[in-house]
């Protein structure tokens, strides 16, 4: 211990006996005027200023100019005192106000560092914690930020480059949860809630909470309380591109052709044998499931219209074009188009054969001279478009026949009634009830043979891909077949 100055500020010691007291006791109190609540000028200002109040401090920077500050170390604390400037002796642990940065500096290890980096190596123990906030005996660690870091101790730091957050419960039917809030109010929670599974739940207003998934620890298996695929179907009616949106993993598509038209009746004099025409095959149907990565930048759709019917006497239906589904130049999918029916000869009116696939399409009914045409088609492909049924013809002996009745759309799926046949005008058939479940359309019915005068029109198809009826035999003119259905295109995305 100096028996001349303080240990730590320096402060000379008045001596026994001393002569002039009053010097070292000035020099003392001056020393405190400096290192007492410290307020310094400046610690950038680096030219020494031409003219400065008594008791003005200063921090010099590197490099400082003037003839008393020349020379002297950066960080020394600058004191002006009437006309002349003194180093002031700082200890490490001595806080400053700087005033024109209007920052907290300490001193340590020889340099002046703002306060809030100044930060000590350790802290244990502490029982609160509040950053920009108050915590609290709940919260005990409370931050008020809009942005938070966390980094790995690289290796070269020392450290081995990971990050890991461990957080522990003390019995398995306590809670260690993530809860997110919006407005202070609860809306998700993710963590080991009550047992030792995690679990994600949801809540709108933070009274009602619904669980999304939950995760066995035991097997790896997740479990979606509401389910987790998502899937979006696109009807598509007319050509075009189509890609699958960001989020699909997986496409479903379906491709049904156009329907094929009914034939037109035979027209002719009493007494002769005339057949209806026949009834129009229903669009073919192919399905597939692809996996988005094989789609590269998306597909290209063409959707088949639907054949027309025979107008003229004896005239065929046409047939029904192609629905097809291509990736560039390679077809991936095509869903074919029903035949269309014969016209009505005096030996025959046949159905026109339904759209190829895996299985046939629905045929169209055939015409008949000696009983009610023939329905059309609905069971050869349950799932698929009705048939046409046929128009109905004329014996020898002028007795007519009524027109069959439209295969049904559907038949085990979602049913679209084929239209009703009888001695009139065919009846079209039924459009898909309920489209967004099932898209199969009924056929159209044969229309009626007529004794004289004209034969009775057959029915159009039904949306989509329903074969046209045909039309009745008749005397001055024949009916006419119904037009098929055009066919469809359903992209169903799976994510």
């Amino acid at each position: 211990m100096s028996i001349d100055a303080s240990a730590r500020l320096g402060l000379p010691y008045l001596a026994a006996g001393q002569l002039q007291k009053h010097v070292t006791l000035n020099e003392a109190l001056t020393f405190l005027d400096a290192l007492t609540q410290t307020a310094v000028v400046s610690r950038t200002t680096a030219v020494q200023p031409a003219s400065a109040s008594d008791g003005d401090l200063y921090i010099l920077p590197e490099g400082a100019t003037g003839d008393d500050w020349s020379g002297r170390a950066a960080g020394a604390l600058m004191r002006h005192e009437m006309g002349g400037w003194t180093v002031v002796a700082t200890p490490d642990g001595h806080l400053a106000v700087v005033l024109d940065s209007e920052e907290i500096v300490v001193r340590r290890n020889g340099d002046w560092t703002p306060l809030q980096t100044a930060t000590p190596d350790e802290l244990q123990q502490i029982t609160r914690l509040g950053v920009n906030a108050t915590a609290d005996a709940t919260n005990v660690v409370t931050v008020r930020a809009n942005k938070a870091l966390w980094t790995a101790l690289e290796n070269e730091s020392g450290g081995d480059g990971d990050l890991r957050f461990t957080f522990n419960k003390q019995a398995s039917a306590d809670v260690l949860s993530l809860l997110f809030q919006s407005g202070w109010g609860g809306r998700a929670e993710l963590g080991l809630i009550g047992d030792d599974d995690l679990r994600l739940k949801v809540s709108p207003d933070g009274g009602a909470w619904r669980e999304v998934l939950m995760a066995d620890r035991h097997t790896g298996r997740a479990w979606f309380a509401k389910g987790a695929t998502r899937r979006e179907t696109t009807t598509l009616t007319t050509g075009g591109a189509w890609s699958p949106p960001e989020w699909a993993r997986w496409v479903e598509a379906v491709c049904v052709g156009g329907g094929g038209g009914g034939g037109a009746g035979l027209s002719g004099p009493a007494g002769t044998s005339r057949h209806g025409g026949g009834g129009g095959g229903a669009g073919g149907v192919m399905s597939a499931l692809w996996p988005v990565e094989a789609l590269g930048a998306g597909l290209s759709i063409s959707v088949g219209a639907g054949g027309g019917g025979g107008s003229g006497s004896g005239a065929a239906g046409a047939s029904g074009g192609d629905s097809r589904i291509a990736l560039g130049s390679v077809t991936l999918l095509t869903g074919e188009g029903g035949r269309g029916g014969a016209g009505g000869a005096s030996a025959s009116g046949l159905g026109g054969a339904g759209g190829g696939g895996l299985i046939a399409s629905n045929a169209g009914g055939a015409s008949s001279v000696t009983a009610t045409g023939m329905a059309g088609q609905s069971a050869a492909r349950p799932d698929g478009p009705g048939g046409g049924g046929g128009g109905g013809g004329v014996g020898g002996a002028n007795v007519v026949q009524s027109g069959g009745a439209g295969g049904d759309g559907g038949l085990l799926a979602v049913k679209a009634t084929g239209g009703a046949g009888g001695s009139g005008a065919g009846n079209a058939g039924q459009t898909a009830p309920l489209n967004d479940l099932h898209w199969a359309g009924g056929g159209g019915a044969g229309g009626g043979a007529q004794a004289s005068g004209a034969g009775r029109a057959g029915g159009d198809g039904g949306f989509y891909g329903g074969g046209g009826g045909g039309g009745g035999a008749g005397v001055t003119a024949a009916g006419a077949g119904g037009a098929g259905a055009p066919g469809v295109v359903r992209l169903t995305a799976i994510g």
